[in-house]
């Protein structure tokens, strides 16, 4: 089959100027091995949109490893085997299927792996064993993918249904790029309604407008066709994001205040900017410390060999009698009945519960005191995870698993802090034996054998072989990741490829490269296994790279090669906040979006799964359950309004002339009408299955 011709999605081929490095390009064996000439594309070109999908998904190599640390595996091992396995299946994608995607570990595979099978410190199922299921899973997509068994069942998905995928899971990022925490905080969660505007004039405004901002600024570049526009307005994001951290900006500053003594919740007045929502209307009270006096200093977390050790610097010393506290600074003192209120430990998930508040108050009295227990956080300057407390107290409980603040760098700790430093050496180690994470840990006997808690050592070869006779630590879970991974896959590959212009309508199964880009992730995923990872698979964000005009696998070899240059500089890249990535996402929503025009709306068969499918891949935040749940909807359609017979050989020879009649009086697209006038040159029978000619055609009918 002829390759057919690359475009960027509908939007057509860039035009192209050739610098004195492209001209010198043409021709030479590299241009030739990736046909750059001959897809319409030049050196620089593909340089930077390998540049720019790898910036648009780079915080995947921070969020990884942050979300599966909760797993009890090793954080820095986890930045190793998350940029190595990338770097080899994207390597894969370059050099054998010559297609422009980027590979990382799934996100939402990753949650799921961590927080529904795995769950905290693998209290639910050991990490070890759900890990070995990961390792097997990339085994049998190794098989699957030799055999061309993927794309087999490819094959059979009606286009019109991938095209709704791709629809789908581009909205699906737009969303999570308009989320506070993922994106340019515009949308936040909602008790009674799910999903509510934030306040744009309230507490956490000014986040919500720097990202609203550099989305214009990214629409208007892309507009003008400005080469290289999703990349620069990810930069420039970051680095305002780290000038207003260093200026102190409260939004952009994760300063957790502490309050130690009296906290009343008092209810905002009516029509002022709410707090946080509640249920039936209304807000949630802001935490306030009653009659305070402001301690000078902050608390500090430093590491030590025996673990991390909190103190707390300032220029006054605090104690405590009979319910009065003394604050001595230089040569005054100064008695106070009422409350405290004074700097936690700003190191997000670093510090201890709740912003380090009862570790920074043992530190400021001196040593270990009681009263430190009842030490309440009121405060963390940036908008942090909340959740309601007690509908009997109507309390808050802010920043519960000390994260700090959202919307910054995905790394822990989550602010808009510009790097410390530029390049680190990775953790290069195979996993040790479960260890307890803190003494009195409720995972391990008294012989300090564990079931759960942390691996120690690093993350490779993190097996245990023990699993296989284990249905709910091992058999589960690998079915599980095959059925999620397999449809979240597909849907991923296909949707990157036909936005890109690779796919022929024809023959929508064998676009160019399928087979190698089917072994690429399958190869991701027995390698993210092994150094300790979850599933790898094509990224929507590759779209970014695609639109810049990415064509070849020239680009993904620049992908590859800045996955392995983010082996030793997590520090810098991780720093890049979500707020800067945010706009990224919604765009690439924009671009993926276009495939629904190819959807016959008026075709009830197509339009109501696809709805279906990308409704619930939003709504879900699974990809999977959205396809499933269009093919459920499209096989009753097809079962119960009898077009299943036209599928089935023989069966309609054999269907009473009422059923046939049913059948044929219906509308729906070209293959359906094809369908029925082959079987209507082949049956004995004279129905009138289609108009003659000279007949003009009903007009599609409407849905009521």
């Amino acid at each position: 089959m002829a390759e057919v011709e690359f475009k960027v999605g509908a939007k057509g081929k860039k035009d192209l100027v050739d610098n004195a490095l492209d001209r010198k390009f043409r021709g030479s064996r590299v241009d030739n091995y990736f046909r750059v000439s001959e897809r319409g594309s030049n050196l620089t070109t593909e340089i930077r949109a390998g540049v720019t999908t790898f910036l648009t998904a780079a915080y995947i190599m921070a969020v990884n490893p942050n979300i599966l640390s909760t797993t009890g595996l090793n954080f820095d091992g986890l930045v190793f085997a998350t940029a190595a396995s990338s770097c080899v299946a994207t390597l894969i994608m370059a050099l054998w299927a010559n297609l422009p995607f980027g590979l990382w570990p799934g996100m939402g595979m990753n949650a799921y792996f961590a927080y529904t099978i795995v769950g905290f410190k693998g209290q639910q199922n050991a990490v070890k064993k759900v890990m070995m299921a990961v390792t097997v899973e990339g085994v049998i997509f190794i098989i699957m993918s030799a055999l061309d068994i993927r794309r087999y069942v490819f094959k059979v998905f009606p286009t019109w249904m991938m095209k709704a995928t791709m629809a789908g899971i581009g909205l699906f990022l737009a969303f999570i790029g308009l989320q506070a925490g993922n994106g340019i905080d515009i949308v936040r969660d909602h008790p009674a309604v799910l999903v509510d505007l934030v306040t744009l004039t309230g507490e956490h405004y000014l986040r919500t407008w720097v990202g609203i901002g550099f989305f214009c600024l990214m629409s208007l570049l892309i507009l003008l066709r400005v080469r290289g526009a999703v990349m620069v307005c990810i930069l420039l994001s970051a680095v305002l994001s780290w000038i207003l951290q260093a200026a102190e900006v409260e939004q952009f500053s994760y300063k957790p205040m502490c309050c130690l003594g009296s906290v009343s919740y008092v209810e905002p007045v009516n029509g002022a900017a709410g707090w946080y929502p509640k249920p039936g209307g209304g807000f949630y009270p802001k935490p306030t410390c009653e009659n305070p006096y402001t301690v000078p200093g902050y608390g500090q977390m430093e590491s030590t060999e025996t673990g991390p050790s909190v103190s707390f610097v300032s220029s006054a010393s605090v104690s405590v009698a009979n319910g009065v506290y003394t604050i001595t600074e230089g040569a005054s003192s100064t008695n106070h009945t009422g409350s405290l209120y004074f700097q936690g430990v700003a190191a997000g998930r670093d510090s201890t519960f709740k912003g380090g508040c009862p570790d920074a108050c043992h530190a400021m009295m001196g040593g270990f005191n009681p009263i430190c227990f009842d030490t309440v956080l009121v405060e963390t300057g940036c908008w942090t995870s909340m959740s309601y407390q007690s509908r009997a107290s109507a309390k808050l409980v802010l920043d519960q698993f000390g994260e700090g603040c959202i919307g910054g760098a995905g790394r822990i700790p989550k602010t808009f802090s510009a790097p410390s430093a530029f390049a680190s050496l990775p953790l290069i180690d195979v996993a040790g034996p479960l260890v307890a994470p803190f003494s009195g840990w409720a995972g391990c006997d008294a012989d300090g054998n564990c079931e759960s808690g942390d691996v120690s050592g690093g993350t490779i070869l993190a097996w245990d072989f023990s699993g296989f006779g284990d249905w709910q630590g091992f058999w589960n879970p690998l079915l599980t990741l095959l059925y999620i991974d397999f449809i979240g896959t597909m849907g991923f590959l296909y949707a990157a490829a036909d936005l890109s212009g690779l796919v022929d309508p024809k023959k929508p199964e064998s676009f160019p490269g399928c087979y190698a880009a089917f072994m690429a992730d399958a190869v991701g995923t027995f390698v993210g296994g092994f150094l300790g990872t979850s599933s790898v698979t094509t990224y929507g964000e590759s779209m970014a790279g695609v639109y810049e005009g990415g064509r070849t696998g020239l680009t993904a070899l620049v992908i590859a090669f800045l996955n392995f240059v983010c082996i030793f500089m997590t520090p810098l890249l991780s720093s890049v906040p979500t707020l800067s990535t945010g706009p990224a996402l919604v765009m690439v929503g924009v671009f993926m979006i276009e495939g629904v025009k190819d959807i016959d709306w008026t075709d009830y068969m197509q339009a109501i799964p696809s709805t279906i499918c990308i409704l619930l891949q939003i709504t879900t935040y699974k990809i999977e359950v959205g396809v499933l749940g269009a093919l459920l909807v499209w096989s009753f359609l097809m079962v119960f309004s009898g077009r299943v017979f036209l599928y089935i050989p023989g069966a309609w020879d054999k269907l009473p002339l009422a059923v046939q009649n049913f059948v044929s009086s219906q509308q729906g697209d070209a293959d359906f009408q094809r369908r029925l006038k082959e079987v209507a040159t082949h049956e004995p029978r004279k129905l009138n299955v289609l108009p003659a000619p000279d007949v003009e055609q009903p007009a599609p009918r409407q849905a009521w």
